[in-house]
């Protein structure tokens, strides 16, 4: 009898390690209830930082580090359906991307001026500023740019560079624009917010160590921002941010075509799918 007990009591304690074995951890992501799943476009890339997607190619740009010791920075892209994976030609230490999604148009920021990606021959083409260090460049009807290390914000129009006069006094280190026209940017002091045409400014986020590395729009237009620590989506409502995901050592944002977050960490580009059907 004893025996029996022992016997049956060793079976059920072997179905319960193997029912546990069968349970697989969740290798997802949960944002706002719905499981997301991780999709690695690029590994072992230094650094990838300014992300900006072309919706017509689903085509995400970025720069990213050659050598730590000379910060030497190359724009490369990965195509989001193939995983094609190439450098852009043509620009000297490319840092910044921007795209102006009406005409299809790919703008570049290097040490030396604004660059345009040619399509056709697969290779950027110089634009303007000459000898202008581009430190961060944004288009939204026109091309704003930011140069280091002034941290003056101008635009660039018809050949013309301009500097924008909003924010004349004010330095600016990264920026965007929304879909109401206000326009969010930083500098040493923290994260603010501005109405074009106005020169009041609103503070959002101060900055007790380390800043913002990323603001991107998502396709209607709202604003998330990367910090260290993970992505954040702006709440102008209540002027705060609302953190969305948490991620260690996050360093640049995108959105493609379906509106589908694109995420770089210190070594690798990620995006990350909804599944509604799966659950952790």
């Amino acid at each position: 009898m004893h025996l029996i007990l022992i016997l049956a009591t060793a079976a059920i304690i072997q179905a319960a390690v193997i029912k546990e074995d069968e349970v697989k951890p969740c290798d997802g992501i949960i944002i706002d209830n719905v499981y997301h799943e991780i999709e690695e476009l690029k590994k072992d890339i230094d650094r990838p930082y300014s992300l900006a997607v072309a919706y017509s190619t689903n085509r995400v740009y970025f720069s990213y580090s050659l050598n730590k010791d000379d910060d030497v920075f190359k724009t490369a892209y990965v195509n989001l359906n193939t995983k094609e994976f190439a450098h852009i030609e043509g620009v000297n230490n490319g840092f910044a991307q921007a795209v102006d999604q009406t005409n299809h148009d790919v703008y570049i920021g290097g040490s030396d001026g604004i660059y345009k990606y040619n399509h056709k021959k697969k290779s950027a083409e110089f634009l303007g500023v000459r000898d202008a260090d581009v430190w961060h460049i944004f288009f939204k009807d026109v091309l704003y740019y930011s140069v280091f290390p002034s941290q003056f914000l101008f635009t660039y129009i018809n050949g013309q560079s301009v500097r924008y006069r909003d924010l004349e006094d004010t330095k600016v280190d990264q920026f965007i624009i929304d879909n109401e026209d206000v326009i969010f940017f930083t500098n040493t002091t923290g994260l603010f917010s501005q109405m074009k045409g106005t020169k009041e400014a609103t503070l959002y986020h101060e900055f007790s160590d380390v800043g913002v590395r990323g603001l991107a729009t998502d396709i209607n237009g709202d604003v998330f921002v990367c910090l260290p620590d993970g992505i954040y989506k702006v709440d102008k409502s209540d002027v705060s941010l609302r953190k969305m995901l948490a991620i260690d050592d996050v360093f640049g944002l995108a959105f493609d075509n379906d509106n589908n977050i694109v995420y770089s960490d210190a070594t690798k580009l990620i995006r990350l799918k909804p599944n509604k059907d799966k659950t952790c």
